[in-house]
C-alpha cells in the first residue's frame, strides 16, 4: 500500500525553478512523484510546504493528477492553482 501525498497548492511554471517557489527551499523536492496528465509536463513536489510545481507553457484551471506509484493524492481545500513567472 502507498503512502498519501497532501497538495495545498498548484504552481504552473515555465522553467524548472531550483528552489520552491513558495517557501524558497530545496532541501524537500522530489521529482516526478506525481503525473498532471492534461499538460504531461514535469512535476516537482516539495513536501515542506505541500506545493505541486508544474513545469509547463499551459496555462492550466483544472488538473488531473496520478501518482506514479500507488499513492492517494489528496487536494487540500481550497487548494490554489497560480502561474509564476520569472
Amino acid at each position: 500500500m502507498g503512502k498519501t501525498i497532501f497538495v495545498k497548492e498548484i504552481i504552473t511554471i515555465l522553467k524548472e525553478p531550483k528552489l520552491c517557489p513558495t517557501c524558497e527551499k530545496e532541501d524537500r523536492l522530489e521529482k516526478d512523484i506525481i503525473r498532471e496528465e492534461r499538460s504531461d509536463g514535469k512535476t516537482i513536489l516539495c513536501t515542506r510546504c505541500e506545493a505541486l510545481v508544474v513545469v509547463t507553457n499551459l496555462n492550466l484551471r483544472n488538473v488531473e493528477l496520478s501518482s506514479r506509484k500507488d499513492d492517494t493524492i489528496m487536494l487540500k481545500e481550497p487548494h490554489l492553482i497560480r502561474k509564476v513567472a520569472y
